[in-house]
């Protein structure tokens, strides 16, 4: 700090958090150092979601401190939540009103931030991701390191999430809706000379004047509220679904979501009803009960689970590595493409359009469909009518390589997570499941074996799990634990 700082009395309930400390230099600025404890970068723990709020509380009432200015006490600003808390909220299986309430303490304390009366800048010392750019647009003013290195965005659309601390209604309210769900949608990170173009940030500065440029700004600055909180204040480009250009807007969005997602994952959908919803009432704080309501309920699907804990968590693990690598990984893949195939196949033979096969499969997230793989031609000649709904033909498509997958288990050519693993990045399992293997766990041991028991009652289908998946059902329903530590 370019200022001398003196320790002011510390604030006792912030004490225990061990999560941010609170400064007050001798010219009136209060310096607010996020450093959580035991970690290598900030991440945003349930601490310090409460600490925030407690530091914006203590600035309100602190009659020396002209502002405050927010820095990271580690080499970068802050990542986004504690993936393994995220993913332990399925397994609660939480009310949809325990959820919403549990989703408000960083929105809240983000609020108070925002609402203090005081001027708050934030120097952002390096990535600020998710949690932590959400903690930079609450802010009055943010500088950021003129670094090519930095990374700034949303990214929870890739963990099957949304931005639940008010990304979807600050971001908007900053850039306008368009700009906004561009970021938001994608889930890509830009760095700070595009985020100072778009008008995210406000300055770029090099590493010797981050903290003095930010002080400054305190000490010579009126503004005490944000821009939204101001009499008169319009959404660039304007935020009404009456209005046309928005509502065209929305329109376009909603089709090339479908036309994308194929109404898999549920987050994208959620985001624009954040995005335009939330836009469209009377103040802000409306929009955040709205984002919310949309992020509470994606943290009680199970998509965002899979996908954290198969695409984060557990990517790279691996309890038999040597074993997998011996045999590669090539037999899950062949034995499961077989089954894929032959499940095609089979269905055609018993009656089932080909192209609706492959429409199918393409619908459920499959790269390509089982009788493009095979390299049949999908106007083979069908055998009558099938009694099987489009519904089934997907099932039958997941169910049978899911099976062959456990057979591999069986054999010990893999574990779960590696299953899970190659399949996403193997073949092109889709990856709103998790894997294969969260694949049957999210139906349930039980459950999948009856499924498949089902299926094969309307055609023998070579769909029947063995002797191993149906001991283990036995004993639990689960294949992972309900502990969701990310490993078997």
């Amino acid at each position: 700090m370019t200022d001398s700082a003196q320790e002011k009395q510390p604030m006792p309930e912030l004490l225990p958090l061990q999560t941010l400390s609170y400064s007050l230099a001798d010219n009136g600025v209060a310096y607010i150092t996020i450093n959580v404890e035991d970690r290598p970068v900030n991440v945003l723990t349930p601490e310090l979601k409460a600490a925030i709020g407690l530091a914006a509380k203590h600035l309100s009432a602190d009659d020396d401190a002209i502002g405050a200015v927010i820095h990271s006490g580690k080499s970068s600003f802050m990542a986004g939540g504690d993936l393994k808390n995220i993913v332990r909220y399925y397994d609660m299986q939480r009310t949809a009103e325990d959820a919403y309430l549990e989703s408000r303490p960083f929105t809240e304390s983000l609020r108070q931030l925002e609402t203090c009366g005081k001027p708050v800048a934030v120097a952002i010392n390096g990535n600020a991701l998710g949690g932590g750019l959400e903690l930079a647009l609450a802010c009055h003013y943010r500088v950021v390191l003129d670094r090519d290195d930095i990374l700034l965005g949303l990214p929870e659309v890739t963990l099957g999430l949304l931005p639940g601390g008010g990304g979807t209604q600050r971001l908007p309210r900053m850039i306008g809706i368009k700009e906004a769900a561009d970021l938001i949608l994608s889930g890509r990170s830009i760095h700070p000379d595009e985020a100072l173009e778009l008008g995210i940030v406000d300055q770029l500065v090099d590493e010797e004047s981050l903290l003095e440029t930010a002080a400054s700004w305190v000490l010579n600055t009126e503004i005490t509220q944000p821009a939204w909180d101001r009499k008169g204040y319009e959404i660039p480009g304007g935020s009404k679904l009456n209005d046309m250009n928005i509502g065209r807007l929305f329109q376009q969005l909603i089709a090339q979501i479908s036309a994308k997602y194929h109404h898999n994952y549920p987050a994208p959908i959620a985001i624009l009803r954040c995005l335009f919803n939330g836009t469209a009432v009377n103040s802000i704080d409306a929009g955040l009960k709205i984002e919310s309501r949309e992020f509470s309920a994606l943290t009680r699907d199970p998509v965002a689970r899979n996908m954290i804990r198969t695409l984060f968590l557990n990517k790279g693990k691996s309890s038999r590595r040597d074993i997998v690598e011996a045999e590669g990984s090539d037999e899950l893949r062949q034995r499961c493409e077989a089954a894929y195939i032959d499940q095609g196949l089979k269905m055609v033979d018993e009656g089932v359009d080909p192209v609706l096969i492959e429409n199918i499969a393409k619908a459920a997230g499959f790269p390509q469909g089982p009788l493009e793989l095979a390299s049949e031609s999908p106007d083979l000649c069908t055998q009558g009518p099938s009694r099987l709904t489009p519904l089934q033909v997907q099932q039958r498509l997941m169910c049978a390589q899911a099976v062959s997958a456990v057979d591999c288990w069986e054999d010990e050519l893999v574990d779960p997570v590696q299953a899970d693993q190659m399949s996403l990045f193997g073949w092109g399992f889709p990856s709103y499941t998790g894997g294969v293997m969260s694949y049957i766990d999210t139906i349930g041991l039980k459950a999948f074996i009856a499924l498949c028991d089902e299926l094969n009652s309307i055609h023998p289908a070579a769909l029947t799990p063995g002797k191993f998946l149906r001991d283990k059902a036995v004993s639990t329903d689960r294949i992972y634990p309900t502990t969701a530590e990310g490993s078997i």
